[in-house]
């Protein structure tokens, strides 16, 4: 059976042919703390990609006929140097040539005992970014596509650093209490081994460093909280509260905002495209004892029949830039071309949403991205054709490195009487 370093690197070739990080990682057969490991390896390289390429480009000749496999396998050991102190720099070493072996000829394990073992030689020298071009510096540093930094500097200027180096840190799980405050929380947490502290950007959420098995735990499946970041509930926030409203979330899955609605207005009808999506948040709903959130299968893309609605939440699909902390495999995937697209399918929805709102209604637009086409643009273009709609207080961004949240984006617009 594989261990973890091995199963690390077929997860890598799965992620970075489209499988998502949570969907590659497959534990079974390992022990928790191997498991553990493999998840934390594979985060990981994920998230320092273009870093640990770096470092073995400059040790490898002939690096770019390097077998895929084979750099995965240096940039697992690599990382385990690097970043993971509890793992010896010996057994990190020992552990890759034993995986090349595995999968490759002698030549491919002695390729990789000799570059790290180089590398180990000249920690210092191995580690340094040499690199002078600033773009290039930032794109290695902190292991995001070029493209994206050229994108964000002349928005950001002397914040770019700032920024690229809050969404490379792993987030902490952020949680909202249900029925209960956070203090009582945190002491039903602490009882079962998890330390968690006041998030700063929210006065009723905690942030967890170390959550590895909470969700098999009593505080979770007695409904005493539901994971969500603390820039996201304040999209909710943007509302004014009314018990007799109705209220729709329109790209709902997987409920956390639907769930915090549920708490200021009459009634929730939660929307959302995917049936299996739906299927968790309404285990959620039956787990939280949840009684007024209505699920139910919608393409947001087509017009919702129902034009009555006193509220409306449109929590837009987007670039996921905000979420990176968490899913670092976005920053992959997401390229600045796409930018345009996604603001055409927002906009048509933002359009759809608007026809089920009824006079003197809110609605929020709202995505987990910081970019301005998706925001700016999108709400711009929507105002432009809506002279009769208004924007409550002006819209709200929440920027990683100042708020130490997810990156998010959102604006209240409110339907005149």
């Amino acid at each position: 059976m594989a261990g973890p370093r091995l199963r690390a690197a077929f997860a890598l070739e799965k992620i970075y042919d489209g499988i998502y990080i949570k969907d590659a990682l497959q534990f079974d057969g390992l022990s928790p703390k191997d498991a553990r490991l493999m998840e934390q390896i594979v985060y990981g390289c994920v998230r320092h990609r273009s870093y640990l390429d770096s470092i073995v480009n400059r040790y490898v000749r002939n690096h770019k006929r390097l077998e895929t496999m084979i750099r995965y396998i240096l940039q697992i050991g690599l990382y385990q140097i690097r970043f993971l102190d509890r793992v010896p720099a010996h057994a990190a070493v020992d552990e890759a040539v034993r995986s090349a072996k595995k999968i490759a000829n002698v030549g491919a394990a002695g390729l990789v005992n000799g570059v790290l073992r180089a590398i180990l030689r000249e920690k210092e020298k191995a580690f340094r970014i040499v690199e002078k071009d600033p773009v290039r510096r930032l794109s290695i540093q902190y292991s995001f596509p070029e493209e994206w930094v050229r994108h964000f500097q002349p928005i950001l200027k002397e914040e770019t650093e700032a920024f690229f180096r809050a969404l490379s840190k792993p987030a902490p799980l952020t949680v909202r209490p249900v029925g209960i405050d956070r203090d009582t929380l945190a002491h039903m947490l602490e009882a079962v081994g998890y330390s968690s502290k006041p998030s700063p950007a929210s006065d009723i959420a905690l942030d967890i460093a170390d959550p590895w098995g909470l969700f098999s735990g009593d505080a979770f499946r007695s409904g005493a909280f539901y994971v969500q970041d603390a820039a996201s509930m304040h999209v909710v926030e943007l509302f004014t509260p009314d018990r007799d409203a109705r209220a729709l979330d329109l790209c709902a899955a997987p409920g956390g905002k639907s769930f915090q609605m549920a708490e200021i207005f009459a009634s929730v009808d939660a929307f959302d495209v995917s049936p299996a999506r739906l299927a968790i948040m309404n285990e959620n709903i039956e787990r939280l004892q949840i009684q007024n959130v209505h699920t139910q299968v919608n393409n947001a893309l087509k017009p919702v029949r129902d034009t009555s609605y006193d509220r409306i939440l449109l929590d837009a699909p987007c670039s996921g830039f905000g979420l990176i902390r968490r899913k670092p495999e976005i920053k992959w995937r997401v390229r600045t071309e796409d930018l345009k697209d996604l603001a055409r399918v927002q906009r048509k929805m933002l359009e759809n949403a608007y026809g089920a709102l009824s006079r003197g209604g809110e609605l929020v637009y709202s995505t987990c991205t910081v970019t301005l086409e998706e925001n700016e643009g999108v709400l711009q273009s929507f105002l432009s054709d809506h002279p009769e709609c208004t924007l409550k207080g002006g819209g709200e961004r929440f920027w990683p490195h100042k708020r130490h949240t997810d990156g998010f984006s959102m604006a209240c617009i409110v339907r005149k009487e």
